[in-house]
């Protein structure tokens, strides 16, 4: 059965989710009325330069099979998350996905008709169906303020009674980041990642791990994230109920080994649950109060 099929045939219980992994960060997430595609990097396109990103894998999804798509969500413009080439034919193949992100974001090269493309403002709730979806800035390394705007999201999504974080690209960010002094005294956003984050009780996160270091960034040109330390500290700090692991599996030099994630994960608490998910794998989470 194609994963769509099985995902068409699949049955979405109160208080559950079902939740698709495919590479890089490439994440579904299904509730009961739809399915949300985040960051569906599907092919081996690098718009930047028009050339290929050599994959060391092959996508589990074919864009142009993506029937089942209520909304799209893009975290932000880097090629291996804003990809034309997935998301023309999921526009075309899902004709009611309405699709969002950050101002850099060109849509219209996908495509995409304007009235089909959300500007979420972050901090600022939006609706997908029955999801409530709220944008959170992500520092990657910088926000890209431009007046009250952000150039990287993360994504808060509440459905069917669980809370899904997608972190998208990032590192850690708080109050003295220089690029905040932009926003009014009042803007929430001064407050920090963490801060922001622990308005809500998180059940799964989807969380990068490749880190970041100086080979990486200044010879490879790739901009780093959150590294296995700093994930295993979120989780600890904001009582994450499961953590999933990303952006460590797609591109050579840009790999990280899960296994060191899942280890350290225990040594600091074993009670603390993650989910290593190969590339097409659902997880079907159900929430389980205690």
């Amino acid at each position: 059965m194609h994963l769509i099929e099985h995902m068409d045939s699949l049955e979405i219980i109160p208080n559950a989710l079902g939740l698709y992994f495919f590479g890089q960060v490439a994440a579904a997430i299904q509730g009961p009325d739809g399915v949300l595609y985040i960051d569906p990097y599907l092919t081996d396109f690098d718009w930047s330069s028009g050339g290929t990103l050599p994959r060391l894998f092959p996508s589990p999804l074919e864009p142009e099979r993506v029937t089942n798509a209520s909304g799209v969500l893009v975290t932000h413009d880097h090629a291996d998350h804003f990809d034309p080439n997935s998301l023309e034919p999921i526009a075309r193949q899902s004709p009611n996905a309405v699709f969002a992100g950050p101002y850099p974001c060109d849509f219209g090269r996908c495509g995409i008709a304007p009235e089909r493309v959300v500007r979420p403002k972050v901090l600022e709730p939006f609706q997908i169906g029955s999801a409530t979806i709220t944008a959170l800035p992500s520092a990657h390394y910088n926000l890209g303020i431009n007046d009250d705007n952000f150039a990287h999201f993360g994504y808060i999504i509440q459905w069917n009674g669980v809370t899904v974080y997608h972190a998208g690209d990032t590192i850690i960010w708080d109050a003295k980041h220089p690029e905040l002094q932009q926003l009014e005294a009042s803007h929430r956003a001064r407050e920090g990642l963490l801060e922001l984050l622990r308005g809500w009780r998180i059940d799964v996160a989807f969380l990068p791990i490749n880190g970041r270091d100086y080979f990486r960034e200044n010879v490879y040109h790739l901009v780093g994230n959150l590294d296995v330390r700093e994930v295993v500290e979120m989780a600890q700090r904001l009582d994450i109920g499961v953590v999933v692991p990303t952006h460590y599996d797609l591109f050579e030099r840009n790999l990280e080994a899960p296994g060191r994630f899942v280890d350290a994960l225990y040594a600091a608490n074993p009670m603390r649950r993650s989910k290593v998910m190969r590339p097409g794998e659902l997880y079907y989470f159900v929430r389980q109060d205690t």
